[in-house]
């Protein structure tokens, strides 16, 4: 998937907000998530460390996620918001155990992408099935 930067911004926000749900963002939760955007948004490794401090940077600034979902709402397909919500869950569980508020984020991201409930549901478990949790 190829995306502007203001798409890869706006995801990497949303990916950063699950991490920063618990207040404490863990290095392997920045790894995975630069894993994450240089995968979905097809970017090499540079560029995925200048996004990421840039969203970081603009994520601290914001009052609400809404502006970030609402850019990958206009310019997702319904496909590329589940395959979207299946990295938020693999950011909550990179540390093997998701944490409350990182569970309320995500259903809040989803909830701005207009993700069916039940594909919520069905990414959480493939997710939990790809990282061998029970």
């Amino acid at each position: 998937m190829t995306n502007n930067k203001e798409q890869i911004i706006a995801g990497t926000c949303l990916l950063l907000s699950v991490s920063k749900a618990d207040d404490i963002i863990e290095n392997e939760e920045i790894q995975i998530i630069k894993e994450i955007i240089t995968d979905y948004f097809s970017i090499e490794n540079i560029i995925a460390e200048d996004i990421l401090n840039e969203s970081m940077k603009l994520l601290n600034k914001s009052t609400d996620i809404y502006e970030f979902g609402r850019i990958l709402n206009n310019n997702f397909t319904y496909q590329d918001k589940i395959d979207f919500i299946r990295c938020t869950f693999e950011v909550a569980f990179i540390d093997k155990k998701m944490h409350y508020l990182e569970e309320h984020t995500i259903k809040k991201i989803s909830s701005i992408l207009n993700v069916e409930h039940d594909d919520l549901i069905n990414s959480k478990k493939e997710i939990k099935q790809f990282l061998n949790l029970k």
